[in-house]
């Protein structure tokens, strides 16, 4: 929201609160998705061992148009099937101990409780098309993309003569002509994109959370208006006190997609390397900075983990003040909003070149055990 680094501070004393957009499950997960999971992951395993309780949540969009064009007829098999796989791949990646990996299709009736309220409260208006959010009720819409009514009225989405304003949004739309549509007061349909998130993360983790994440095309404008929505309706502000976001897996620039046909699948990747090679290749950028999928780039970092893991195989853990001293080196490289290219550079300098850092391999050894259960990587076999 500040477009600046600050100190961590959580809301409650020992607990952080994450939620992070999850799938759209019209297709399997791709490198790029697995990218923001994995550094979250990483986000969470550090808060931890950092004495905090850590509640990470991740939803599952199953209500899309998207899903039932490529579903065709039996659209609970094809989501039931691509829910299974993102299981799959999520434990194949290491990616463990969520709080919840939630499908917003079983949080209907608490959607339709959110935008009664948010009618009553006179911040949605309903008509014969969809339910609206009025967005000329809230002073700063926008603020998290930087962007001003006026600059974000140059860029409208849901383009409809029944809307009150140009950056309104649907929290509800009339949809009868679908196959699988809900019943609301406001007639059979499906709710809109933003309202299903908020639904979500409120039920589960309350009206103000610690950190909200995902991939950086999401703030506008999927949190820009999650942030409206929730604070319209507990009236309380900051709905999340750090917003965080993972960059692209580009693939010769672009941006990996399904309607592009450039996705790589993670079931495919995970069919040639193991998950710390994947990881490792992964945490070779910052995580905020797009990465341009190459196989050449992941081939020579699984075989840079080998190496590693070869090297250290049979040298005796050594625990002193040298290897304590190389730890917190690590993790001021992690405190340094996460920077895992720094991180791994120190890795790599404590192997080949243990002297240049008044450590020996042993000692290296038993920081990088620690190290580990961070990264979620094995250096040592």
């Amino acid at each position: 929201m500040t477009d600046s680094e600050e100190k961590f501070e959580p809301l409650y004393k020992n607990e952080v609160r994450i939620f992070v957009c999850g799938p759209t499950v019209q297709d399997y997960m791709h490198i790029g998705h697995a990218r923001t999971y994995v550094f979250f992951d990483v986000l969470r395993r550090y808060l931890l061992s950092s004495g905090y309780n850590v509640k990470l949540l991740i939803n599952v969009t199953d209500i899309d148009e998207s899903i039932e064009r490529e579903a065709g007829g039996l659209v609970e098999n094809f989501i039931e099937e691509k829910v299974d796989s993102y299981k799959m791949d999520m434990e194949n990646l290491k990616v463990f101990q969520l709080f919840g990996f939630e499908r917003v299709s079983r949080y209907i009736q608490i959607m339709i409780s959110q935008i009664s309220e948010l009618i009553n409260k006179g911040y949605a208006y309903p008509t014969e098309e969809a339910v609206f959010f009025d967005t000329s009720k809230v002073n700063n819409f926008g603020k998290l993309a930087h962007l001003t009514k006026k600059e974000l009225e140059l860029m409208p989405l849901e383009l409809s003569q029944k809307k009150k304003n140009l950056l309104d949004f649907a929290l509800w739309r009339n949809l009868q002509s679908k196959s699988n549509v809900y019943n609301s007061p406001w007639g059979k349909g499906w709710p809109g994109w933003h309202i299903q998130d908020t639904a979500v993360a409120i039920s589960m983790l309350g009206p103000q959370y610690d950190i909200h994440g995902g991939a950086y095309d999401l703030i506008y404008p999927h949190h820009v208006s999650e942030i409206a929505q929730a604070e319209a309706l507990s009236g309380k502000k900051p709905y999340v006190k750090y917003w965080v976001y993972t960059g692209f897996v580009t693939i010769e620039g672009k941006k990996m997609s399904k309607s592009d046909g450039n996705c790589v699948y993670v079931k495919d990747v995970l069919n040639k390397y193991d998950a710390d090679s994947i990881r490792f290749y992964l945490l070779s950028e910052r995580y905020n900075k797009n990465i341009d999928y190459d196989p050449e780039s992941l081939e020579r970092r699984s075989n840079e983990l080998k190496a590693i893991k070869d090297k250290l195989a049979g040298v005796n853990l050594s625990y002193n003040a040298k290897s304590k001293r190389f730890y917190n080196q690590i993790c001021e490289a992690l405190n340094d909003n996460f920077n895992t290219p720094k991180l791994i550079k120190l890795i790599e300098e404590a192997i080949n070149y243990p002297g240049k850092l008044d450590i020996t391999l042993s000692e290296a050894k038993q920081a990088l055990v620690n190290t580990s259960s961070i990264l979620g990587v094995e250096f040592v076999s």
